[in-house]
């Protein structure tokens, strides 16, 4: 649908879809994909909140936008909400200081991430992989749930990625804090990506019938501040790939079109690259306990199965 590509941008896929009175929020929306997303839907119409941890950097983010739309993109449709994924206290306050704007919420990007190579715990204990990529946005969705029922028709739209293929999760969900196991970076980023999606389409599944459609995403491989942290070999490896890397309009295409295309605007629980239906992979992305475990797991892991 759509005959969109991996050549695509999020302007081409956009192009001609008006989002004016809609809301968005892009979750790390102050660089890279998050910063390019935000950008785009902006530039279509929506008013899109930057839910970022550095305030600083999402001021200056705010005003790059504004300052290069050529007037297409005004102040007031950016608003700044601070979310530090790294604690699961800052996102309950997110979440409230979010539902005490009382507006309904019509896109939500679950977009920002990490990938590092070293073993790192955030504030609550947790493997930081599974603590930022996946625990702290199952949390800021559940929690603002009522707002994206509000919109009527909402969309959610989760940044997993390919490299879920390198996931070690099994369907017991054995280990899944990294507290047994020898550690390994990309192993562990693999298993919270697979989360990810089984995330999506066990939210798309819950919760479609209150007019919510959910959908996950591989971006592609992009020259991003992801990378950041990793080993020098990785790095020097990744500059030598840039001529084969997508942009970061052609990286942020598909969590846009997600975001606006009618194709997609009631069919959720898929998984994308490319702007294109994909088969995920990893071999338990289709298992359907296994997505209703990772909810009830990250329900309790989150304290949300005490309320």
């Amino acid at each position: 649908m759509g005959g969109f590509n991996r050549w695509s941008t999020a302007e081409k896929v956009s192009e001609g879809i008006d989002l004016k009175g809609k809301t968005a929020l892009v979750t790390g929306a102050n660089t890279g994909l998050g910063l390019e997303t935000t950008r785009v839907l902006a530039l279509r119409g929506a008013k899109v909140i930057m839910a970022c941890r550095d305030q600083q950097k999402a001021e200056a983010a705010r005003d790059k936008i504004v300052a290069e739309s050529a007037g297409n993109i005004q102040p007031e449709q950016l608003l700044n909400l601070p979310l530090d994924m790294n604690a699961l206290a800052s996102v309950r306050a997110s979440a409230e200081e979010f539902l005490s704007w009382d507006m309904p919420l019509d896109i939500l990007i679950n977009n920002a991430g990490i990938m590092i190579p070293m073993e790192r715990r955030t504030e609550d204990g947790f493997e930081a992989h599974l603590g930022i990529n996946h625990l702290a946005h199952f949390l800021f969705t559940r929690l603002i749930i009522d707002a994206l029922k509000r919109a009527g028709q909402a969309r959610v739209v989760v940044v997993a990625s390919g490299a879920m293929g390198m996931a070690t999760q099994t369907a017991e969900l054995n280990d899944i804090n990294w507290e047994e196991r020898k550690f390994s970076g990309m192993r562990s980023y693999g298993d919270s990506k697979l989360m990810n999606l089984l995330f999506a389409k066990e939210l798309n599944k819950r919760f479609n019938q209150d007019g919510i459609v959910a959908n996950a995403l591989h971006p592609g491989v992009i020259a991003t501040e992801l990378a950041r942290d990793q080993s020098l070999p990785f790095m020097i490896l990744g500059l030598v790939a840039i001529p084969f890397m997508k942009s970061k309009g052609q990286g942020a295409a598909t969590s846009v079109y997600l975001a606006t295309s009618p194709d997609y605007a009631s069919k959720g629980g898929l998984y994308f690259s490319s702007c294109q239906e994909a088969r995920p992979e990893y071999k338990l992305a289709s298992d359907e306990a296994l997505c209703t475990a990772v909810w009830e797991r990250s329900e309790a892991l989150t304290g949300l199965d005490n309320r």
